[in-house]
């Protein structure tokens, strides 16, 4: 405390002392202007006690009137003020004093000579004293940054970039600290933007990285070609340096940086192509509807009941026999929509398609005009142990939902199915086939539901995904297992997948196998190489990839479409559809499950019935 108060005083000795002698000397300029600079002779004693009585008042009226005291930490324009008040009235009072004959003749001074000492005190007191409040605002702010803000690389020197810096280059409570750009423009490496210097190429920002002691990369090139991001992730290295990014620049200029900036998420790496879908189509489709959703908790059926209130349904319905994640998406939806000016209306009800009583109620009750069905057990290895499991919820849960559909008259109803029902060699596959033959016999059958599938393969983080598996794997020190190094799977984004499994659904017509496009395939054991790498982590060194064989049922490559040749592309370049085979009619379906469901409990008695109807390939 006692420092600080000498460091106070001895500020403002300093001050005061710089003053009068400035002001001193104004008084000096001010009549050497005046007259000839030659003509110090001229400058009598008078004159000279007049300046320093002058000077020596302003500064200690100053004093009195507290000027001095901590200065830069009030208002400058307020201080500045009286300063010039000060010295403006005792300017005022001498200039008084001096015409008066017989004491002018003692001070010295002359009317003629105020102007000028006015002006320069002026121009003196604002350029001093705005000086001081920049430096001290400079030095305060430094001092007050908070010491954990992590130094921070831009990579992109464009507008966006620009944007980033200002926004929260000057908020320390986002925590960052930037420390350079990078780009890969000849034109820009070397420049200065805002204080900030553009380094390059992009090819060296782990030696930029290092070089700057940054710990933390922003992309901030929204323009960037999809393979040119996955390009730029893949050169970071993830171990000594997080990587964010900026996709949206519209969001930025909407000043929603705190909800645009996310981190560099697996499907960056991947570098999938951006899906867009038909926003007025699917506002025709779901607008004032009533739409069920079964296996509502799910990975997929809760992402399709939040797309869903996007277009502003009349009613929807979120069903699932598992009331965890039910509650959850439950209360995130009135987390979401508490504050929102749009209500929509939502419930959701806990129960299985298992049990066709309850299906009937909510059918009776609430009327649905659209279904998406995406209830069904899709672990392949635990149907394989519990193939009874995968017919009671897969095949029976189905029919209950199909029949239903019928009975009340549901305008449409989609079937979620998947990459495993082309040519089924696992238990979970031929269920979700045989499901596609449901829906294929109840649209042949009714009159005015249309039904309609949509199969794709793997979703990013899906609880049927390896991506929560090898997570927990890297959580836990590894191994990350992976069946085989060469085995492959179609992989698609949660959200771009039921986006495409909603406008698949305003397009049916009925009877439609709807193919997602679902990219390139990717190796299963690069993409946990890439978990990996996002994880900071070095392969073979901080963690290891084991290789355990091919499970029961398991293939090496996944297949989406039985005969590419037959099927065709929707307005969506994303979306395909192949009409359906009608392998067998209603009748013929109901005679496969109450069988079924008579041998059940004997696992193989069902392998062999569904080998003998063609339904799984294996031997």
């Amino acid at each position: 405390m006692k420092k600080h108060i000498n460091k106070r005083l001895i500020y403002t000795i300093g001050l005061m002392l710089i003053d009068f002698v400035v002001l001193f000397g104004i008084c000096i300029c001010g009549f050497l202007i005046k007259y000839d600079s030659n003509s110090l002779d001229a400058i009598h004693t008078e004159f000279i006690v007049s300046a320093l009585i002058v000077s020596a008042s302003k500064v200690l009226i100053a004093a009195l009137f507290k000027t001095y005291h901590m200065l830069w930490m009030y208002s400058i324009r307020r201080n500045l003020a009286k300063l010039i008040g000060i010295s403006l009235g005792i300017d005022a009072i001498y200039l008084a004093i001096s015409t008066i004959p017989v004491v002018g003749s003692y001070t010295g001074m002359r009317a003629t000579i105020f102007l000028t000492i006015i002006l320069l005190e002026f121009a003196y007191l604002v350029i001093s004293r705005f000086g001081i409040s920049v430096y001290f605002n400079r030095y305060y702010k430094q001092k007050e940054k908070p010491s954990n803000l992590v130094s921070t690389l831009i990579v992109g020197a464009g507008s966006a970039g620009a944007m980033v810096l200002n926004e929260i280059g000057n908020k320390p409570e986002y925590g960052y600290k930037i420390v350079g750009f990078v780009d890969d423009s000849k034109d820009k490496i070397g420049q200065i933007i805002n204080n900030v210097k553009v380094y390059g190429p992009i090819a060296d920002i782990n030696e930029i990285a290092k070089k700057l002691n940054a710990k933390k990369v922003i992309i901030a090139i929204p323009s960037v070609g999809l393979a040119r991001l996955k390009d730029i992730t893949n050169l970071i290295d993830y171990k000594n340096l997080e990587v964010e990014i900026l996709p949206d620049k519209a969001k930025l200029l909407q000043n929603d940086l705190t909800s645009t900036i996310r981190k560099v998420e697996i499907a960056d790496l991947l570098g999938r192509s951006e899906i867009k879908l038909d926003k007025s189509r699917l506002n025709e489709f779901l607008n004032d509807k009533v739409v069920l959703v079964t296996g509502g908790g799910g990975s997929i059926g809760s992402e399709i009941a939040r797309q869903v209130l996007d277009y502003k349904p009349k009613k929807l319905i979120i069903f699932d026999i598992y009331e965890n994640t039910t509650y959850e998406l439950k209360t995130n939806l009135d987390i979401k929509y508490k504050n929102s000016e749009y209500k929509p209306e939502y419930i959701a009800l806990i129960g299985s398609v298992r049990d066709e009583g309850r299906l009937d109620e909510i059918f009776s009750e609430y009327k649905p005009n659209i279904v998406f069905h995406a209830a069904a057990h899709k672990h392949v290895p635990l149907m394989e142990d519990s193939p009874y499991e995968a017919i009671k919820n897969n095949i029976k849960g189905t029919y209950n939902v199909a029949k239903m559909a019928d009975r009340y008259g549901v305008d449409k109803m989609v079937l979620i199915s998947t990459d495993k029902a082309v040519r089924p060699t696992n238990v979970m596959g031929a269920t979700k086939r045989f499901c596609e033959m449901i829906v294929e016999a109840w649209n042949k059958k009714s009159s005015h539901t249309k039904y309609s599938m949509v199969r794709f393969g793997n979703v990013l983080g899906s609880n049927g995904s390896v991506i929560p598996l090898f997570r927990r794997q890297i959580e836990a020190g590894g191994p990350v297992t992976v069946t085989s190094d060469e085995i492959t799977r179609f992989f698609m984004t949660i959200p771009e997948a039921c986006g495409l499994v909603i406008e698949s659904g305003a397009y049916a017509e009925g009877g439609e196998k709807f193919i997602l496009d679902m990219g390139e395939p990717v190796k299963i054991i690069d993409l946990a190489k890439n978990m990996i790498k996002l994880s900071g982590l070095e392969l073979g060194k901080d963690i290891d990839i084991e290789i355990t064989g091919l499970r029961p049922g398991e293939k090496l490559y996944e297949e989406l479409l039985l005969k590419t040749s037959h099927a065709t592309k929707t307005q969506n370049d994303k979306i395909y559809v192949e009409k359906g085979i009608h392998p067998f009619d209603l009748e013929k379906i109901e005679e496969i499950i109450n069988h079924l469901c008579e041998i059940g409990h004997d696992n193989k008695a069902v392998l062999e019935y569904l080998k003998e109807l063609e339904i799984i390939k294996r031997g």
